[in-house]
């Protein structure tokens, strides 16, 4: 399915109960998928039902298609960007 039904449809399924919905929104609007294919499509929601929100059971050897894998790279970039603070000396 293409990239904007696909969004539409995970926003009605997934919009109010995935914590990460906002996110991986946001990946997908950023992203060079145009499409979704049905293995995809699957996965997401099984990702949005097993995967807890701070990742940490998330396992990167698992078979879940490149798209997740690709979204969890992403969030976890985003989470450590906005984590780093400057660090100040003071002499």
């Amino acid at each position: 399915m293409d990239i904007d039904t696909a969004k539409a449809m995970l926003q009605l399924l997934l919009g109010r109960i995935w914590p990460l919905y906002g996110s991986f929104h946001q990946f997908l609007e950023q992203s060079k998928y145009k499409v979704i294919n049905k293995d995809q499509w699957c996965n997401v929601l099984e990702f949005s039902r097993t995967i807890k929100q701070d990742l940490k059971n998330y396992d990167e050897d698992g078979a879940w298609p490149v798209l997740l894998d690709e979204f969890v790279d992403w969030l976890k970039a985003k989470q450590n960007n906005g984590s780093q603070k400057p660090s100040h000396s003071t002499f």
